[in-house]
């Protein structure tokens, strides 16, 4: 696999900049706002019927970047139309209107090898659609829980685009990816300058973030900012990406030499995003993905070389460190709170509000599965309990709280897709595995083995916080089927 193109990784950065700086600019005029939404939606749909890949890219794009798809939006009276589903919108417009007119691309999807994995899971997502509507759930609901299901059929251009094995087109693929992982790296570096030293724009961020849903800062107990941002699990897919490309030529003594220094650096960038966030959820993906790869350069490489991979991730993780402390003291030291405590704390404290509410919460859905557990009840499913999470007791001191959407994601799944929608899921996890340790095998370890540790790490990340039904986590699971595919040499 060729290394990653930084040079043009950087232009693709400072593209996602001036996204950035335009949403934050344009978020409080929403004639402005919306201007930019039309006008990328547009350029969407030029360039997709130009030439599909790159419309596809786009959309990846903001995937990377976007976290919840509303950096740019536009109020109607029937409620906010994100960025994400806009231009979604306008690029399965176009790909519809050549798929039936492109034999050629009907033949490519005959031989897409998940089809019939993502068409079984497909069945459950219809029939719990149907099954939310017959049971009179409230419509906003079901929409809200259905439409993020619909990136599943991003799989059939993504099939046609990279089903041939195209290398030029994987390549700036690859490129787009790093750019976006880094970028959101990057920006949780400065977030976390901005409340760090208390920026006089730090309250124009905060608002920034909040009514964009683009991420969330609150204080730790010792002040120091917690920066969660969804679309950080990127960060993670590509630390192990990075991770079993520096495996094959390797050499502890030559972890200082430019090259491989560039790329433990690199890793470091990703891993300080996925600390800052101090998402407990993150951090035990990181592990379980982290275990699985150790054992796999054991068994795959040597116990050497598994020693090395274990002092390349210590320096990574140092790095990382040092990078955290450094951007919240530069140019000064400011009161900003104990990142050390503040990490510990979060690790060892189970009586959190959050932890607890995740707990309460708990019972209270396995009763409402119990009530269909094979086909559940379909989207717009809620659940009612008491919490004691203090955002929801300051509207409801008595702490009751009904709601659809479920930190514990695989249960979400259960409820809304029943047992066996989620039997269906968990099949193509499975088949993406399996397959991807197969390939892994005989050729090119550092794409298979590490998209099959991304999606470990996706995989052990959902337990606690809801991915795989979310276009973050699906827009993994589609690149992986397209990906993981046997006799495609990259």
């Amino acid at each position: 696999m060729e290394k990653i193109n930084f040079k043009k990784a950087g232009v693709l950065m400072l593209v996602f900049l001036v996204m950035e700086i335009l949403s934050f600019l344009f978020f409080a005029h929403p004639w402005l706002n919306s201007s930019i939404l039309l006008i990328l939606s547009l350029l969407v749909v030029v360039i997709s019927a130009y030439r599909l890949e790159y419309g596809f890219l786009v959309i990846l794009a903001e995937l990377f970047i976007g976290s919840m798809g509303h950096l740019f939006f536009i109020n109607s009276v029937y409620g906010q139309l994100p960025l994400r589903i806009a231009i979604w919108l306008a690029f399965m417009g176009v790909f519809t209107v050549q798929l039936i007119a492109k034999k050629s691309y009907r033949q490519s999807l005959r031989n897409f090898q998940s089809f019939k994995f993502l068409a079984i899971l497909g069945i459950f997502v219809v029939i719990a659609l149907i099954n939310g509507l017959l049971r009179g759930h409230a419509g906003n609901l079901i929409f809200s829980d259905f439409n993020s299901w619909l990136f599943f059929l991003l799989t059939l251009p993504a099939a046609i685009i990279y089903g041939d094995g195209d290398k030029a087109a994987l390549g700036r693929l690859k490129t787009l990816f790093f750019a976006g992982a880094l970028w959101m790296s990057l920006k949780t570096l400065i977030f976390l300058f901005i409340f760090t030293h208390d920026s006089a724009i730090s309250a124009e961020v905060y608002t920034w973030l909040r009514r964009t849903l683009s991420g969330e800062m609150t204080p730790t107990k010792t002040s120091w900012p917690r920066i969660f941002i969804q679309g950080q699990i990127y960060s993670g897919m590509a630390f192990f990406l990075i991770f079993w490309m520096n495996q094959a030529e390797f050499k502890l003594k030559d972890i200082f030499k430019r090259g491989n220094f560039l790329y433990l650096f690199t890793a470091a960038v990703f891993l300080s995003a996925l600390a800052i966030s101090f998402s407990r959820s993150f951090w035990a993906g990181v592990l379980a993905a982290l275990l699985f790869s150790f054992l796999l350069v054991w068994r795959f490489y040597s116990f050497k070389k598994m020693i090395a991979a274990g002092l390349w991730t210590l320096g990574a993780a140092a790095f990382s460190c040092l990078i955290i402390y450094a951007v919240s003291a530069w140019p000064y030291v400011h009161k900003a709170g104990n990142f050390g405590s503040s990490f510990i704390d979060r690790v060892s404290n189970s009586n959190e509000a959050a932890v607890a509410s995740r707990w309460s919460l708990l019972p209270a859905l396995m009763s409402e599965i119990k009530k269909e557990p094979f086909f559940g009840q379909g989207y717009g499913a809620t659940v009612t309990y008491v919490t004691s999470d203090p955002r929801v007791l300051e509207s409801s001191p008595s702490g009751v709280y009904t709601t659809y959407a479920f930190e514990w994601g695989y249960l979400d799944l259960w409820l809304k897709l029943g047992l066996l929608g989620l039997a269906a899921y968990l099949l193509l996890l499975y088949q993406l595995i399996k397959n991807g340790l197969k390939n892994g095998w005989t050729r090119q370890p550092e794409i298979f083995f590490g998209l099959t540790a991304g999606l470990i790490f996706l995989a052990v990340t959902n337990i606690f916080t809801p991915y795989l039904n979310h276009p973050l986590g699906i827009g993994i699971i589609v690149l992986s089927s397209c990906l993981i595919r046997p006799n495609k040499i990259y």
